[in-house]
């Protein structure tokens, strides 16, 4: 095999790169129809608050065969502002894979990217999680874990298995657990919201200051983050008591486990009572048109979240998650590294993943 060239991507390289990025979409099948689209490239990687992303390059024959994305964000641990890059959207094209391309384009891009940022952190996927490991000295903080709150179980279980009576059997559950959610009083109500106005953005920042370490959810980056791109995909809801924002979360509809559910990409609140009763009451309420929901889905790392969760919904065994998410981080500074190890330290939501 020729030589393989590694570099940081030129602007002039750009269309070179989605044309590699559309064919590896096409042998992954991915679900992301935009992961190719100029527009899309350019709001993920350029618009972003910062304006800054480090994109790296493998190239074979001066065709572009691998490529590795660096979105930067601020993260602020201990009330102290960082730069912190976002390792996503890597991939080698199928004809160089298994053959160490990856981890030196890893290696390459994690180098260089060092002299810019002074943190990292990553979801890798169980065939890369290896590399980020053993080359390149990344740490592991932990599986994110998953909450379901079913809606409508017998489509849940139907997607599964084929069996008579599920229906019944569903509604069974679907009683069970709606008589341990929480119902609203006469001073509540779920509220949809169109833009972040200035009462979600500081329920946002509120919330963000119990935690040491978390991206910044500013107003610049809920906007680029959930609004820039498509105004249609997600919908902000929140749950007020006497007029007053007490929850907010930012979902996505999609389908999983071959039926149709909300994902949770972000949320925050004042007391935790509010966010299950936002979050067990949303799917009854017509306004929201949130027709044929299966399940409310929720994953992420927060304070004591297991226990704010733990009387509506489940937690899903890792073998049944669709796609496992792994937290790695790295840091040029011990003492960062010392905070980061600490899991209650952070604040992770859906949101911190790159599905957009």
């Amino acid at each position: 095999m020729s030589k393989i060239v590694f570099k940081k991507l030129s602007n002039y390289e750009i269309p070179a790169l989605l044309k590699t990025i559309k064919n590896i979409k096409k042998e992954t099948k991915s679900h992301n129809q935009n992961i190719d689209k100029t527009e899309y490239w350019n709001w993920k990687y350029k618009k972003l608050p910062s304006k800054k992303s480090l994109v790296y390059v493998a190239l074979h024959k001066k065709k572009i065969v691998g490529y590795y994305h660096i979105p930067i964000y601020d993260f602020y641990i201990k009330k102290k502002k960082y730069k912190i890059g976002s390792i996503e959207s890597v991939a080698v094209t199928k004809n160089f894979r298994k053959k160490n391309i990856f981890r030196k384009l890893a290696n390459f891009a994690n180098t260089d990217a060092s002299n810019h940022l002074d943190l990292f952190y990553t979801f890798p996927n169980n065939k890369s999680i290896h590399t980020f490991l053993k080359y390149d000295n990344f740490h592991y903080l932990t599986k994110l874990p998953f909450y379901i709150y079913p809606i409508n179980t017998a489509n849940i279980i139907k997607s599964k298995i084929k069996f008579y009576g599920l229906d019944l059997v569903g509604s069974f559950f679907d009683f069970i657990f709606k008589f341990f959610s929480k119902t609203l009083n006469q001073k509540e109500k779920i509220v949809f919201y169109k833009n972040f106005d200035n009462k979600i953005i500081s329920i946002f920042n509120e919330f963000n200051k119990k935690y040491d370490s978390h991206i910044q959810r500013s107003s610049s980056y809920l906007e680029w983050r959930y609004n820039k791109f498509s105004k249609s995909k997600y919908r902000i809801i929140g749950l007020e008591n006497n007029k007053k924002l007490q929850s907010i979360v930012v979902i996505k509809i999609e389908e999983i486990f071959k039926c149709k559910g909300v994902l949770v990409m972000d949320f925050a609140f004042r007391e935790k009572k509010y966010l299950t009763k936002l979050l067990t009451n949303m799917g009854d309420s017509k306004f929201l048109k949130l027709n044929n929901i299966s399940f409310v889905l929720l994953t992420g790392i927060a304070q004591n979240l297991d226990k704010i969760l733990k009387s509506s919904f489940l937690k899903i065994p890792n073998n049944l998650i669709p796609r496992n998410l792994n937290l790695l981080f790295k840091s040029k500074k011990k003492s960062l590294n010392n905070i980061l190890s600490k899991k209650k330290s952070w604040l992770i939501t859906l949101g911190d993943w790159d599905v957009f």
